[in-house]
């Protein structure tokens, strides 16, 4: 998979730096981990003329298994090899009207992780291969115990549900269309990160697309993060700036805090396309607290307003309820949200899409 990019010798300038490090340093001890997850619900979805149920994979953070193998090293530092990948269940965000039977169908792009990482001592973490870009996250800087369920990338609930006109005929417009958080997600990159200082880290990489046949986009991210604790309050910030392709550049971010004593968290996260108009803000509002011995509850409200996504002038409008119930002594969460999409344009109105989901995610 050669490309005329210059992303083969970006690889190999972060394999080069590694090397020396590398080669001073020994074993120090081996560990290998486990884990992995089930996150399995029921969507309900009416689109205004008809409503369908279906069981299904939760795309917000679907079921997936996973192993990291680690190596210490006598200088200070570890290597790690990780993989992760989806299970192929059909998942929320691939379900349409008449298109929603459960199954199992494993396709390469359901790889998440198959990665090299080296942390040195001092200067900083060194990634290759397919893992998370730099952006990844950006939009996600969360503290309320609903982001399984309820979080700024709405389409992943329901993003291949269609909008119908009022008349029944379908509008040409999915939910995948209408909404995006514009955050950043895994390809095949290499990845440095940086110490983190006073509770800042940088992080940047410059990847392409191999997954997906016929796709060979390329992605150049560079992110900055921010996590303090300032006494009964928990801060956490994002921002993130993508070029994807060479054409398209993206600018995002999210900031949340958390009020420890009672619970009360607020999450804000906005992005905006830079060549056109598509922008949108994010807003959540939650509580979680210790009301039942057996595990942490947690409660949010979210409210989501987009502009020019698909068409110049269109709005996106998204707002819903969620709450989350932990067993702790089964690794267990148990969830159900409601959510509604409303989509305008220049056309003729669009139907309403209601989203009811239930379900429960288990670790291992």
């Amino acid at each position: 998979m050669a490309r005329t990019t210059i992303f083969p010798a970006v690889a190999g300038t972060v394999i080069a730096a590694s090397l020396p490090f590398a080669a001073q340093a020994q074993d120090t001890g081996v560990s290998i981990d486990f884990y992995g997850q089930l996150n399995l619900g029921i969507i309900s979805v009416d689109d205004g003329f008809g409503s369908e149920s279906a069981f299904t994979d939760n795309d917000n953070s679907n079921s997936r298994v996973g192993v990291i193998y680690k190596q210490g090293l006598s200088n200070g530092g570890e290597f790690r090899l990780h993989f992760e990948s989806a299970l192929g269940l059909t998942g929320s965000s691939s379900i349409s009207r008449g298109n929603d039977d459960f199954e199992e169908n494993f396709r390469r792009t359901d790889l998440r992780k198959f990665e090299l990482i080296y942390q040195t001592p001092n200067i900083g973490t060194f990634s290759i291969g397919q893992g998370s870009i730099a952006t990844d996250g950006s939009a996600e800087a969360d503290f309320s115990g609903t982001s399984v369920i309820a979080y700024s990338s709405l389409q992943d609930q329901a993003g291949s549900q269609q909008f119908r006109l009022s008349t029944g005929a379908n509008a040409g417009t999915t939910v995948g269309n209408a909404f995006s958080a514009f955050d950043g997600s895994r390809r095949f990159r290499v990845r440095y990160d940086t110490p983190t200082y006073n509770g800042f880290g940088l992080a940047v990489s410059a990847g392409e697309e191999v997954l997906a046949r016929g796709n060979d986009g390329e992605f150049y991210d560079l992110g900055l993060k921010y996590d303090k604790d300032y006494g009964q309050y928990k801060v956490a910030g994002r921002l993130g700036y993508s070029i994807r392709d060479s054409a398209e550049e993206l600018l995002l971010g999210s900031v949340a805090i958390l009020h420890e004593p009672t619970g009360l968290n607020l999450a804000v996260a906005g992005g905006r396309q830079q060549q056109g108009d598509d922008n949108y803000v994010y807003v959540k509002g939650g509580i979680k607290r210790d009301w039942f011995a057996f595990g942490e509850t947690a409660v949010s409200l979210d409210y989501y307003q987009g502009d020019d996504f698909q068409t110049s002038g269109s709005e996106s409008t998204s707002y819903g309820i969620a709450a989350v119930q932990k067993l702790d002594a089964y690794e267990v969460e148990l969830y159900a949200s409601y959510r509604r999409f409303e989509f305008e344009n220049a056309g003729p109105p669009i139907e309403d899409i209601d989203v009811a989901f239930v379900g429960a995610r288990w670790k291992f």
